[in-house]
């Protein structure tokens, strides 16, 4: 086949960079591929003052591993969309792949829609969120004005699959759980004979950060310990105050920062559980990338999450928004230490979360 994907990739930083990297290498080992990434991805206002490219990460280099490689798309210059249009039309591909996940991409994804429809190329909308995570109804109606235009996606849950078909009943939808993200592992560190909890992430509202420091609280006579790894977008203080006033201090850790990938393996090297207190979400790259490293997760009940965390055998899923349950849930890695873990995740994620299975699932719609 010939596939034209069009995405944000390394150097750009963060979970979907990660994501649509691994799916291009999969992509450009079975068909020929065309990749289309981005010279802008976002304006800097919309980014606050944190740096969108990994310093650490060579273009050249990311450019060396595929035949057919550019970063030419600026979102907010429609010309550039248009000479992406051309691009595309010239390398007459059997279908184009798009991910969405913010509706900040809705002006360039219309434009793309509608200019490649009518050039009768396939467009297959690869869903890694459906609505944000920080949604209101005016983003809502943005995405459902988008997919709403979609003949065809695959999604990572069968929430998310519901949801479309509400508002999009006569689109092809098809679930595949994210898939595993790989990484090599770091020296395991774990010496201390304490349980060693991972929060790692941009730290952002909904995901619960305060649940955790609760539930740390309540257990903070237990032998735990806590690193807090991602950069705080707003409203760190409220958190230092948190972790004064509950006395757990000496139990936490801050990392307020990006880390690389090679300083990442070390951190989930350390970990023996990564925690998730979300209060709502639908899909999470932190389970995948927890499971690239063998990690059990210990997760709340929202969106997806229990149909990627096993209870008892890849993980724990807890009632969210709960303090007590979450310390339950952690109570429970305490008393059951001798899990074997990572060959429980080894086995899940070979049946359920390949990239191969995922582009396998791009092909079987081409066929139809």
């Amino acid at each position: 086949m010939r596939i034209c994907l069009i995405a944000p990739l390394p150097p750009f930083r963060g979970g979907i960079a990660k994501y649509c990297y691994s799916l291009a290498l999969e992509l450009g080992k079975r068909h020929d591929l065309l990749l289309l990434s981005y010279a802008r991805q976002y304006p800097e206002f919309l980014y606050g003052k944190k740096s969108q490219v990994d310093p650490d990460v060579d273009r050249d280099s990311i450019k060396s591993e595929f035949s057919n490689l550019s970063y030419d798309i600026d979102s907010i210059n429609p010309l550039s969309w248009f000479r992406a249009v051309e691009r595309i039309t010239a390398f007459k591909p059997d279908v184009v792949i798009l991910p969405w996940w913010v509706v900040y991409w809705a002006p360039m994804y219309l434009c793309f829609l509608q200019s490649l429809g009518k050039r009768g190329i396939r467009v297959i909308f690869l869903c890694i969120n459906v609505f944000e995570h920080e949604d209101n109804p005016v983003k809502k109606a943005l995405t459902k004005l988008i997919l709403g235009r979609v003949n065809t996606m695959i999604v990572h849950s069968e929430q998310e699959k519901k949801e479309i078909l509400e508002f999009n009943p006569t689109a092809t939808v098809r679930k595949h759980l994210l898939p595993l993200f790989s990484y090599e592992a770091g020296s395991d560190q774990r010496h201390d004979g304490k349980l060693h909890l991972l929060f790692f992430g941009f730290v952002r509202p909904y995901k619960g950060l305060d649940i955790l420091l609760e539930a740390i609280g309540i257990l903070r006579d237990r032998c735990i310990s806590l690193k807090i790894v991602g950069e705080f977008w707003s409203d760190k203080d409220v958190y230092l105050t948190r972790i004064k006033n509950l006395g757990i201090a000496d139990k936490v850790e801050i990392v307020d920062r990006y880390v690389t990938e090679e300083e990442m393996s070390v951190y989930f090297a350390w970990a023996d559980l990564v925690a998730l207190p979300y209060r709502k979400s639908r899909t999470s790259g932190i389970i995948a990338t927890a499971y690239g490293f063998g990690k059990p997760v210990l997760a709340t009940d929202v969106g997806g999450f229990h149909e990627v965390v096993t209870d008892g055998f890849t993980g724990r899923i807890v009632t969210p928004d709960n303090p007590r349950a979450f310390a339950d849930g952690i109570e429970w890695f305490l008393a059951n230490r001798e899990v074997d873990f990572s060959g429980n995740i080894a086995e899940f994620t070979s049946r359920n979360m390949s990239w191969s299975s995922l582009v396998k699932m791009i092909e079987e719609f081409n066929e139809q």
